[in-house]
């Protein structure tokens, strides 16, 4: 992995990425204390700007995809960046207004949602396709360091009464990550397909039905719908669990977000050895399913907090930090491999969309469940609940495997 930080290119790659999930990750927590402090009603605010931030993806992401695999992703990546320049800059003026600065948020999420797509469609023809598996593991480690990083750094500005400093800051980053970006000659290439151009909705039309007709993408689709949705209530309620039903305080929850974190960045790291050694559907399921066991091992570690205390809350918080980011080399690396090159936008903008859309399902049923059975309960019944779609979906996956292996014969 750690040769991929030799490559000049890649490396160009790599600290645009930092720059601007650095400065995303610093506003995300800027944007929702400012929603804290704006209104009576802070916690429906505060909805509203995680909705603000996801829907743009969630919604149009799959319509990103045919200019993705239209125009060149220099394009793309540079423009998304320098949108979002102004429209953050544009921000510290309407930090008064609640509705301007909501449908701010949003445009910022639309022009993410563009670079996104832009930026994974793009890892092959930066790395090669023997390297997908080791950039994505060292982006997703990188992501989630900087996911600890920005929101203290974040933090500190706030207590230090800078709220347009971390603005100002996260449109430097989008500039620093465009000078970055646009000096990569490898982007200016744009996939050669080997019909005639097509209009707009045709290319998409055709692209998703294209992508759907490949097997090993259609079980990934399937399979990502209530693995995300499980992702998206235990992400609404992680906090709540720690805060309110453990009851833990400001020092010790932050030790335990660090190595939920912590956990995180190891399963990153350890996502290429295993997506070599073992087939990626198989290991899809088996890391799907240890995701779900961590979850449900939150019944034990509540009765063994009152023999081991805080020591079970981490190891807990270790092992639902490993088991959140076990699955997530196995999925982006199917995706890339699988997708032909002329199909690569469209592809992406489809996973982008089905992840977004089944999270935000998610975190909506994470705070219906907080009420009835119960926090700690629903992360529980959630996790069983995916260990049950492992085993169903092992299924289709056996009979498959067993079809390879006759026709081989």
């Amino acid at each position: 992995m750690l040769e991929l930080l030799k490559d000049s290119t890649y490396i160009r790659y790599w600290f645009a990425v930092v720059a601007s999930f650095l400065g995303d990750a610093m506003a995300r927590i800027t944007l929702i204390y400012v929603a804290a402090t704006l209104t009576d009603a802070p916690a429906a605010l505060i909805a509203l700007v995680i909705i603000a931030q996801l829907l743009p993806t969630g919604v149009l992401g799959v319509f990103a995809g045919p200019l993705t695999d239209r125009l060149p992703k220099r394009v793309l990546l540079v423009g998304s960046d320098l949108a979002r320049v102004v429209i953050v800059l544009a921000m510290i003026p309407a930090l008064g207004s609640s509705w301007l600065l909501l449908t701010l948020i949003f445009l910022e999420g639309l022009g993410k949602t563009f670079f996104e797509t832009a930026r994974i469609a793009a890892i092959p023809a930066i790395v090669g396709n023997h390297s997908i598996p080791s950039a994505v593991a060292l982006f997703q480690s990188t992501n989630h360091t900087l996911n600890l990083v920005g929101p203290a750094l974040g933090g500190l500005l706030i207590a230090l009464g800078s709220v347009p400093a971390v603005l100002v800051i996260n449109a430097a980053t989008f500039a620093v990550s465009a000078v970055l970006l646009g000096s990569m000659g490898v982007l200016k290439k744009v996939p050669v397909s080997a019909g005639e151009p097509q209009r707009y909705w045709a290319a998409l039309r055709e692209g998703l039905r294209e992508v759907l007709r490949v097997p090993t993408l259609r079980f990934l689709f399937a399979f990502l719908v209530p693995m995300m949705i499980v992702l998206g209530l235990f992400t609404t309620n992680f906090n709540a669990q720690l805060l309110t039903v453990f009851g833990l305080p400001p020092a010790e929850y932050g030790l335990a977000h660090a190595l939920f974190g912590g956990g995180a960045v190891l399963g990153a790291l350890l996502g290429p050895m295993m997506v070599r050694k073992y087939p990626v559907r198989g290991l899809l399921l088996v890391t799907v399913a240890l995701f779900g066991l961590s979850l449900a091992a939150l019944a034990p570690t509540e009765w063994l907090r009152g023999q081991l205390g805080f020591t079970s809350v981490v190891v807990w918080c270790l092992l639902a930090g490993l088991g959140s980011s076990l699955f997530q080399v196995p999925i982006a690396n199917t995706v890339l491999r699988d997708l032909p090159e002329v199909l690569r936008g469209r592809g992406v903008g489809l996973l982008n969309s089905v992840m977004i859309t089944s999270m935000v399902v998610g975190v909506a049923l994470g705070g219906l469940t907080a009420s009835w059975p119960g926090i700690a309960d629903s992360i529980v019944y959630a996790g069983l609940a995916l260990l049950v779609c492992a085993l169903v979906f092992a299924i289709p996956v056996r009979r498959a495997t067993r079809v390879e292996a006759t026709s081989e014969l």
